[in-house]
């Protein structure tokens, strides 16, 4: 991974330990291997309990930022590692949808419209 980046990681309502580190940074490490762009990554990882049930949900939220663009993304469930995994297939998605119209926005150049009437060039007769 590139030292450049800034990755971090926050666990609230929970303890971080080395294999759920580990779980995101191999989740990050995909993300940049898919765009060298990125700048930033700062994921979330909350214990959400409950009131009415005392049943744990995890919500697992991803901010990722690069030269151009800023994402929010966010993915809930019962299992932290499922969650973690659904906010990585999230991101990727989106990075790859934002590579996919760079490209096509390059491919297919939209015409320039002048509000002025520009001159004729070439010589009509001179």
């Amino acid at each position: 991974m590139n030292p450049n980046r800034n990755v971090e990681i926050v666990g609230r309502r929970l303890e971080l330990t080395e294999s759920i580190r580990g779980k995101v940074s191999e989740m990050v490490g995909k993300l940049c291997e898919h765009d060298s762009d990125i700048s930033r990554i700062r994921v979330e990882l909350e214990l959400e309990r409950h009131s009415k049930t005392h049943q744990g949900e995890f919500i697992a939220k991803g901010h990722l930022d690069d030269h151009r663009n800023h994402f929010d993304v966010s993915a809930r469930g019962n299992d932290l590692y499922k969650a973690i995994s659904e906010l990585g297939d999230k991101l990727d998605r989106l990075i790859r949808n934002k590579s996919r119209r760079r490209v096509t926005q390059r491919r297919n150049p939209s015409p320039i419209e002048f509000d002025v009437e520009l001159p004729k060039t070439g010589t009509d007769g001179i």
